[in-house]
Order: C-alpha cells, then sequence, then structure tokens
C-alpha cells in the first residue's frame, strides 16, 4: 500500500492546488469566456430587434488615464423602455416633442455621464427655446456595433409605436466595418461548421485555468475581433490599441456596401414619411488622416480588421463614401443633414480615439445638431404617433 500512497498524496496535493488556483482566478482576475456569446440560448434574442438595452439598466463605467478629454466614473443609465434619456410616458403628453436618436457606439456614448450624453446635451439646447411652447424630450436609442439594418428593425418595429415626432439617424461607421467582413445584409442564416467537441469546448472554458490555456494557444483574429467588440465597465482602449499595432499593415482597401447602406437609409426615409415623423440624417467625422502633427495616432484601433492594420487614408475613403450614400438620400428626399464629417476638425479636442466623442467633443455635435432642428420650425405639423 505504501508504493500508492506517494502517488496518491501527490495527485491530491495537485488537485488541491487546481482547485485553490482556479477559486483564486474567479475572484480576482477572471478573464473572458471565449465561448461566452455562442452559450447564450437562442429563445432569450429578440427576434424582431436583435440589439437593444434592457429596461432600467444602471452602470457605472470608469475611462483610463490619459485618455484624451475623458474623466470618469461616469453613470450610464436606461429609462424604462430601455433607451437613455428620461422616463418615456405612452401615449406621448400633448405638451411633449418627442425626439429618437438612433445610432451605434458613436450614438450610445458609453463612456459619457448620462449628463454628458450627446443626446442629454440636446434636449438641453432644444429646451433653451422650446418650439409652441412644447418640452422637447430626446431619447438615445444607440448601441454599440449597430449598423444601419440594425436601425431599421429598431425604428420599424418599436420606435414608430412610441409616438415620435423627429427621428435622428447617426449612422456610418459600422457599415464600414462590416462591409470589410462581408457582411450578410439579407440576413441569411448561416449553417455552422459540424463541430464534434463543441460540447466538451463549451464545458471545459467554464474554467479560468482553461481559458487561459485557450488565450495562450488561439492569438488568431478571431480573438482580435473579440478583443475590439468588447465593451467594459472600465475601457481597455490601451490593449484595443497595442493588439492593433501587432498586427500587419495591409495595402488592400477595405470593401465598402455603399448600395445596402443606401437602399436602408432609404427606407428609413420612406418609412418617417408615411407616419409622419421628421427625419435628420447626420454624417459621421472620424480621426483617421489628420494633421501629422496631431498625435491622433495613439488611441486609435478601429483601423483594424479581421487580423490587419489598415491605412488611415483607405479607411477615410471607405467612411467617406458612406457619407456620401447620407447626402445623397437626404436630397433625394429633402432631409436636413447635419453634416459632422464636414463642421467638425479631426482632433483629440473631440475625439478620444478613432470616432468616439469625448465630453468637448459629445457637447460641439449636439450644439451643432441643436442649430440644424432650431431652423426646421418643429412645432409645425407634430407628428400624432400614427
Amino acid at each position: 500500500m505504501k508504493r500508492f500512497a506517494k502517488p496518491a498524496l501527490a495527485i491530491g496535493t495537485s488537485l488541491l492546488c487546481l482547485f485553490v488556483a482556479e477559486f483564486a482566478l474567479r475572484k480576482i482576475a477572471p478573464v473572458q469566456d471565449p465561448y461566452a456569446e455562442l452559450k447564450v440560448p437562442r429563445p432569450e434574442i429578440n427576434q424582431y430587434i436583435k440589439s437593444e438595452h434592457p429596461k432600467n439598466l444602471r452602470l457605472v463605467i470608469d475611462t483610463e488615464a490619459g485618455l484624451p478629454g475623458m474623466k470618469g466614473p461616469n453613470i450610464f443609465t436606461t429609462n424604462n423602455m430601455g433607451y437613455r434619456g428620461d422616463d418615456l410616458t405612452m401615449p406621448k403628453p400633448a405638451n411633449e416633442f418627442r425626439i429618437f436618436m438612433v445610432g451605434g457606439s458613436t450614438t450610445e456614448c458609453v463612456y459619457l455621464d448620462d449628463s454628458k450624453a450627446i443626446t442629454r446635451v440636446l434636449q438641453n439646447e432644444l429646451n433653451k427655446q422650446p418650439p409652441n411652447n412644447l418640452t422637447v424630450k430626446v431619447y438615445n436609442a444607440g448601441k454599440a456595433g449597430d449598423a444601419i439594418d440594425d436601425h431599421v428593425s429598431m425604428i420599424v418595429h418599436r420606435i414608430v409605436q412610441l409616438q415620435p415626432d423627429m427621428i435622428i439617424v447617426f449612422a456610418g461607421i459600422n457599415d464600414l466595418t462590416r462591409s470589410m467582413i462581408d457582411y450578410d445584409y439579407l440576413h441569411y442564416t448561416r449553417p455552422a461548421p459540424f463541430d464534434r467537441f463543441r460540447y466538451l469546448k463549451y464545458l471545459t472554458t467554464e474554467s479560468q485555468l482553461a481559458r487561459r490555456v485557450y488565450y495562450l494557444f488561439n492569438r488568431n483574429p478571431q480573438n482580435f475581433s473579440q478583443i475590439f467588440q468588447e465593451i467594459h465597465l472600465s475601457s481597455d482602449y490601451k490593449e484595443k490599441v497595442r493588439v492593433c499595432n501587432s498586427l500587419p499593415l495591409s495595402n488592400e482597401r477595405p470593401r465598402v456596401n455603399v448600395t445596402a447602406f443606401a437602399r436602408n437609409l432609404r427606407t428609413i426615409a420612406g418609412v418617417a414619411s408615411a407616419q409622419g415623423i421628421k427625419l435628420v440624417l447626420m454624417t459621421q467625422q472620424t480621426t483617421w488622416d489628420g494633421p501629422e502633427n496631431a498625435n491622433l495616432k495613439e488611441w486609435q484601433w478601429i483601423i483594424c480588421r479581421s487580423g490587419a492594420r489598415y491605412r488611415e487614408d483607405y479607411m477615410n475613403e471607405g467612411l467617406t463614401a458612406l457619407n456620401d450614400q447620407t447626402r445623397q438620400v437626404a436630397r433625394e428626399f429633402s432631409i436636413p443633414v447635419y453634416d459632422l464629417a464636414g463642421a467638425m476638425a479631426k482632433s483629440k479636442d473631440f475625439f478620444y480615439d478613432d470616432v468616439h466623442f469625448n465630453d468637448r467633443g459629445a457637447q460641439e455635435a449636439a450644439m451643432g445638431l441643436a442649430a440644424v432642428i432650431q431652423g426646421m420650425n418643429l412645432g409645425s405639423n407634430q407628428s400624432q404617433g400614427k
């Protein structure tokens, strides 16, 4: 029996050490599950609006040191309907002029405090000169990662039911990055490749130790994409930039699907017209290809996609093509457009990375947007929430 005692003791000690290590990592330094998104049960995903914030959400968000023009911690909340802004009353009060702003993370302003988000500043500015004694309420329907097809879904399936008088669409950057991976705007379901070890991988990666082994041997483009897509309660842009700078520089121009983008914009224009809703379109600005002496590159990471780092001038060309479609659709339907790309300088004064507003940027953008809206005679033909 003695000859088995030492091996048994060694095995027991090893298991105990693994247990202690696992417990400590879970409590002190947990890492993201690489298959977390795949483990979400499909029935829990809204079949009509796949990307939305929950109702009555409250988060305390912090920003890392040195992020240009940013301070934390900040509060991010959603109201009783899942939007940033005041609680939403239904039916709409007779004295309310109701605006929804739709977009991706540049609208959402996740790392800005509720009081400094572009929609709150816009609401405050419009109420300084309220139209026909109406009270203006601006609701933020922005969601990180959302693109123009998500905006169509949000508007058609939900916002039109909430009696909006105006919708502001601030789109482009996520349609550029989706185009680069050949995103399917037809939304056909693509069958997942057969994986006989799928459930074993899911079970194994419940362990923090196993996750570290996974990341050690899987530093591939898929993991780079995951790093870029995740939104954390404390910003991690330094890590995003570090990973981006480690990627090879591509001399290819990014693929840009201007046709699908324009069709979806026209869909939104048609819906707004049919529902009697005023519409404002907005172009997007970046820090790409800005002044050489402005030190803008140190916080840029969105130029990296699908395991490659793209040239700033080529990325700027791609977004300009989408902004041109926004301007074209605005002309076709006689829609007011706030041309942020032409109005705001490429500067760390306004942005903390490639495209996201810092505190001052959100303030300046809201003021410019307010000026466009104030020229539209808001009180006339107020929507009755058809």
